[in-house]
């Protein structure tokens, strides 16, 4: 872009040279038809003020191009904004939902947990009932002798 700024400035360098270079010819009168009149007028300085004419046309064209590309750029950068904000909230509200399910997966399985601890419990008593009942029938069958040793245990 810097090239093609650079490229006008030395072609609009290169016309101011050649019109004041060759000045009073383009400032010398001539028959000028307007195809509905003929004037007397210097063509030199009618084609100079039509190519500055072009040049503030073309300098608006391209302000004004410049201008909505901004305004353009503006709006995108807004839409992007909120479209990242909704993507946050969205992120957010996910950890959210993912905190809740893995709150209430811990709390069932704090509960099974808990199940299954009182099972154990249950079957290991029922486990040791078992071999104290056993080990009293066993010592119950041996004859008075265990049962000496087990009057002075309890």
């Amino acid at each position: 872009m810097r090239l093609l700024g650079a490229l006008g400035i030395l072609v609009l360098g290169l016309l101011a040279a050649f019109v004041i270079a060759n000045w009073h010819v383009l400032a010398a009168p001539v028959e000028v038809s307007l195809l509905v009149a003929t004037i007397n007028a210097p063509a030199g300085v009618i084609l100079l003020g039509g190519t500055a004419l072009l040049l503030v046309l073309l300098g608006a064209y391209t302000l004004s191009l410049h201008t909505s590309t901004l305004l353009e750029a503006r709006r995108h950068a807004k839409e992007l904004r909120e479209q990242r904000l909704l993507a946050d909230q969205a992120e957010a509200s996910r950890f959210t939902e993912l905190n809740a399910a893995m709150q209430k997966e811990f709390a069932d399985l704090r509960v099974e947990l808990q199940k299954v601890s009182v099972e154990s419990s249950n079957s290991l008593a029922a486990a040791i009932g078992e071999v104290e009942d056993k080990l009293d029938r066993a010592l119950g069958t041996t004859g008075a002798a265990t049962g000496l040793t087990q009057r002075s245990i309890s």
